[in-house]
């Protein structure tokens, strides 16, 4: 199923088959489920079989957010997508709304340094696109609070908010954004002009 939606390009990824054989084969039969508890069941199945290859858990991690964002309707979803004119981004998940403008999401399963990278991305998208908003999903615990702390406090200026997924707060925010039409994005002309004078 993660190939037929278009999570991964390959069924030979160690991912694809790893999120297969341990977590579902099938993960729209669980879009009944509150995301938070779909979380933390295919965190849990994952993590009996899992290695201590945090590229790997990275890489996990990301396919539960996305198919738990599928499974509420949240689409379409950009997967490691970058906006033009913002260069140096990649956000694991980008959504485009009907009311032109952006929203990012960075999927941490550890954050230590790593949200001054997320924020350094947020903080670029907002600069071409100043109505972005910017997430960072991660797991509940010291370091989220950490974090939330930093955006409390005006010291992190990107990112809008720290989402632990395996928590209620996981459920808010996607109720939050099925509040919004998300759309394709058209395509950008680099000039427009009214006249265009040439030889």
């Amino acid at each position: 199923m993660l190939k037929d939606t278009g999570f991964v390009k390959s069924r030979n990824l160690q991912s694809y088959k790893i999120f297969t054989d341990k977590i579902t084969d099938d993960f729209k039969s669980f879009d009944t489920w509150k995301a938070s508890d779909y979380v933390k069941e295919c965190w849990k199945r994952y993590g009996s079989s899992s290695s201590n290859n945090n590229s790997m858990n990275g890489t996990i991690f990301e396919y539960i957010i996305g198919t738990a964002l599928y499974n509420k309707g949240i689409l379409p979803m950009f997967l490691q997508a970058s906006m033009a004119f913002v260069p140096n981004t990649d956000f694991d998940i980008l959504l485009y709304t009907s009311d032109n403008f952006p929203i990012g999401i960075s999927i941490k399963t550890s954050l230590r340094e790593r949200y001054k990278q997320a924020d350094l991305e947020a903080i670029a998208l907002k600069y071409v696109h100043r109505r972005a908003l910017n997430y960072l999903i991660t797991f509940s615990g010291n370091e989220a609070n950490n974090v939330k702390n930093k955006i409390k406090t005006g010291t992190l200026l990107g990112i809008n908010e720290v989402i632990t997924a395996d928590t209620n707060e996981f459920d808010i925010f996607i109720n939050n954004l099925s509040q919004y039409t998300f759309i394709e994005p058209g395509k950008i002309d680099i000039i427009t002009s009214a006249t265009k004078i040439k030889l």
